[in-house]
């Protein structure tokens, strides 16, 4: 996928309507195969600030979402992954927030309407 692409369909989920009692939307890219680590300075959003993390800012982040600013819309770059549920700082937000992916898998998934689990994932991988 190219980034304009990705620009394109992350603009237009973030000016989508928010679900009742939102007040804003946090996205989660998740990109563990690093595939637009080298393009995300090209992504500029319309309606919402980007943010990357690099292994050592969990916390800053955190503080970020959490507490330092509660009303703009986020784009989170991840890049990493994680071991175990405990390693991971921001699965609170993860939790209620949205999820973007960008690789083949994803987008093979959204097109034929199938949910994106890790189970399934790994089911498409093996059958490409």
């Amino acid at each position: 996928m190219d980034t304009d692409k990705v620009i394109q369909d992350l603009n237009r989920r973030f000016a989508a309507p928010l679900p009742e009692f939102y007040q804003r939307r946090i996205i989660f890219w998740y990109d563990k195969d690093k595939e637009f680590e080298d393009k995300l300075d090209e992504v500029v959003l319309e309606n919402a600030k980007v943010v990357a993390l690099t292994g050592n800012n969990a916390f800053s982040v955190k503080k970020l979402l959490s507490v330092d600013d509660l009303t703009a819309n986020y784009l989170v770059y991840s890049p990493l992954a994680y071991n175990r549920p405990d390693d991971n700082w921001l699965l609170d937000i993860e939790l209620y927030s949205e999820e973007f992916r960008a690789d083949l898998i994803s987008i093979w998934m959204d097109e034929m309407g199938l949910a994106s689990n890790p189970a399934m994932r790994k089911q498409m991988k093996r059958n490409r």
